[in-house]
């Protein structure tokens, strides 16, 4: 399969919808280590982490979109195969959030019934979330050039 140089650039070093790499957390980070410093109860501490998995998510989305479109106008260096890897990403794109939702709903019950359960579930998708980013954007991903 032919692959294709998203948006006529490494993926990493592509900075059309981001101020840094797509996978450079640490803004993010920097605001959630404030935001759960001045809200120390579990309420306040998981509105934090909405707000941070927010910020990842329209990451991820981004992302996302940079790659299908980038697959679906390739130009003259469009190959049949390119709309195999794009109908390929979709489905997994879609098994992939329903897995993130169950996995932090489980990996939640350390907290099951208590005030920290909320936190922990959104901590979960923040963290799983910024790993879909690492591995979407990776060097070695379907989409990426060889």
């Amino acid at each position: 399969m032919k692959h294709l140089v998203l948006m006529s650039c490494p993926v990493l070093t592509c900075v059309s919808a981001f101020s840094q790499s797509p996978t450079d957390f640490s803004a993010i980070d920097l605001k959630l280590k404030a935001c759960e410093t001045a809200h120390v109860d579990a309420d306040g501490s998981a509105h934090c982490q909405i707000d941070a998995f927010t910020a990842a998510d329209k990451r991820l989305n981004a992302v996302y979109a940079n790659i299908t479109t980038a697959l679906r106008n390739a130009g003259p260096k469009h190959t049949p195969d390119d709309d195999e890897v794009v109908k390929r990403l979709v489905a997994a794109e879609r098994a992939w959030v329903v897995f993130r939702d169950a996995q932090c709903n489980y990996m939640s019950t350390m907290a099951l019934h208590a005030p920290l359960e909320g936190y922990e579930y959104h901590s979960c998708r923040y963290e799983l979330t910024k790993e879909r980013i690492k591995a979407l954007t990776a060097v070695d991903a379907p989409q990426s050039p060889r």
